[in-house]
C-alpha cells in the first residue's frame, strides 16, 4: 500500500513539474507575444522616417528656403490650436532664428522631438491641456534634460530648485529629479494649470513660465488692467518680451521644418523604445548594467536626473528609463542577490568615488594666467588669433561687454 502511495505521489509530482513547465513556456510565449505587439503598436504610433522622404520639394543638401511675411503667417493660420499663435514683428526674428541662424540645433531639436514629444503629448493630454505647449521645452532648454542656465535652473522644463520643490522634485547631491523628463514634465504641467486658472489666457500663461506671476501682475496693472500678452509686452522684462515670440516661432519651425529644408538630425541614435525599472539605493549601477548588457554611460545617459553616476542611499525607490528589451531581462534579474550590494558597501564605495574625485581634481592643473598689453591696431579677433582662443574667453576672462578696446588696456589671458 505504501509502495502505491509513492508510486501515485511521483507520478503527480511528475505530472504537477510537466504542467508547472507547460505554463511557464505558456507565459514565457504570451510576453514575448506582448513584447512584439507593443514593439509594433509603438512603431506605427511613431515611425521613424527617412530623411529624404522628408524632402518633398526637393530642395539641394545647402539651399535655405525664405519665405514672405504673408506666407509664414498664413502657415501659422492654419495650424489647429489652443493658443493663439499670431505672427508679427517680433515673432520673426525667432522664426530666422531657428529657421537660417541656428539650423543645426533646430536639427537636433527635431531628432529629440521624436523621443520626447509622445511623452509630453501624453501627459498633457491627461491633464486636458493643449498639446502645442510642449514647443515650451524647445525654447526653455532644447530638449536637453541636462540643461542648466546660469542662475540655477536646471533640466527639460528649467526649475529653479526652490520651485520644483514646490511642485514635487526633489534635489539632493545625487539625484536631481528636475532632470527627471516624466516627474519635472508632471511639474510644469501642474505650474501652467495653475497659471491658467489665474489668467485664463494661455499667452500669459506661458509668460509667467518665465517671469513668473509677479512680473506678469505688474505688467498687467501698468497696461490698465488688460489681460493681453502684446497689450503688456513693453511692461514686461526684456528676456520675456521674446519668450512668447521665441514660443509662437517654435511652433512654426517644428510643423514647418520641411518647408525649410530642415530635418532630424542624423547624428543623433534616438532611443525610440524605452521602458522603466524600479530600484533602491541597494543596488550597485555597474553590475546592474553588465547584467543588463548596457553599459554603464548608457544607462547614465538614459537617466540623466543621477548627478554622479549612482544610486542615492534611502529607502525610496528609484525609477530609472532602460531600452525597452532590458525591462524583461531586469524582471528575470530581480530576485539575484549578487546584484544588490549591502548598504556598507553602498556608503564605501560612495566614500571612494569621492576620494577619487578629490585625486583628481589634484592633478588637475590650473591654466596659467598671462598679462596683455593692446597695442595700436589691435582687435580682440586678432589678440585671439594670436594667443590661441576665442574671442568670447577674452571677453569673460576680462569682462568685456562690447568688441572696443583701448590702446594700453592690459587684458587677461588663461592659458
Amino acid at each position: 500500500m505504501k509502495k502505491l502511495l509513492s508510486i501515485t505521489a511521483t507520478v503527480l509530482m511528475a505530472c504537477s513539474i510537466q504542467v508547472n513547465a507547460q505554463l511557464l513556456d505558456e507565459k514565457t510565449t504570451a510576453m514575448h507575444a506582448v513584447d512584439t505587439h507593443t514593439l509594433k503598436l509603438y512603431g506605427k504610433l511613431y515611425p521613424q522616417i527617412e530623411q529624404g522622404d522628408l524632402n518633398i520639394y526637393g530642395f539641394e543638401e545647402n539651399d535655405v528656403p525664405m519665405y514672405a511675411d504673408s506666407v509664414v503667417a498664413y502657415r501659422l493660420s492654419l495650424l489647429e490650436s489652443e493658443i493663439p499663435l499670431e505672427y508679427n514683428e517680433y515673432v520673426k526674428p525667432y522664426v530666422n532664428l531657428y529657421t537660417v541662424r541656428k539650423r543645426n540645433l533646430s536639427s537636433k531639436i527635431l531628432a529629440w522631438s521624436k523621443y520626447y514629444f509622445p511623452m509630453f503629448e501624453e501627459a498633457l493630454d491627461r491633464a486636458n491641456m493643449p498639446v502645442e505647449l510642449k514647443y515650451l521645452a524647445v525654447i526653455e532648454s532644447a530638449l536637453n534634460p541636462k540643461a542648466t542656465s546660469p542662475v540655477g535652473a536646471a533640466g527639460m522644463w528649467q526649475f529653479m530648485a526652490p520651485t520644483g520643490r514646490m511642485y514635487g522634485l526633489k534635489t539632493n547631491a545625487y539625484y536631481d529629479e528636475r532632470r527627471d523628463v516624466i516627474k519635472s514634465t508632471e511639474a510644469a504641467i501642474k505650474y501652467l494649470a495653475n497659471s491658467y486658472r489665474i489668467y485664463g489666457d494661455w499667452l500669459l500663461v506661458i509668460a509667467s513660465y518665465n517671469c513668473g506671476p509677479g512680473n506678469v501682475n505688474k505688467a498687467i496693472r501698468k497696461a490698465g488692467g488688460v489681460k493681453n500678452f502684446w497689450a503688456i509686452q513693453r511692461f514686461l522684462p526684456a528676456e520675456t518680451r521674446g519668450y512668447v515670440p521665441a514660443f509662437i516661432a517654435a511652433a512654426y519651425m517644428m510643423n514647418y521644418a520641411s518647408e525649410h529644408n530642415l530635418y532630424p538630425s542624423t547624428e543623433i541614435e534616438i532611443p525610440f523604445h524605452t521602458d522603466t525599472i524600479h530600484v533602491d539605493a541597494t543596488y550597485n549601477l555597474t553590475m546592474l548594467a553588465a547584467k543588463l548588457n548596457i553599459s554603464i554611460d548608457e544607462l547614465i545617459a538614459f537617466n540623466p536626473a543621477l548627478r554622479k553616476g549612482i544610486l542615492p542611499y534611502g529607502n525610496n525607490k528609484i525609477t530609472l528609463t532602460v531600452p525597452y528589451h532590458t525591462a524583461m531581462i531586469f524582471a528575470e534579474l530581480n530576485n539575484e542577490t549578487f546584484i544588490r550590494t549591502s548598504n556598507d558597501e553602498v556608503l564605501a564605495m560612495n566614500a571612494q568615488i569621492r576620494e577619487e574625485q578629490k585625486m583628481v581634481a589634484k592633478r588637475t592643473v590650473k591654466p596659467v594666467a598671462k598679462n596683455y598689453v593692446v597695442k595700436s591696431g589691435d582687435t580682440l579677433q586678432r589678440i585671439a588669433q594670436k594667443n590661441q582662443v576665442s574671442v568670447n574667453e577674452l571677453k569673460k576672462w576680462n569682462k568685456i561687454r562690447g568688441n572696443q578696446i583701448k590702446r594700453g588696456q592690459k587684458l587677461v589671458i588663461r592659458g
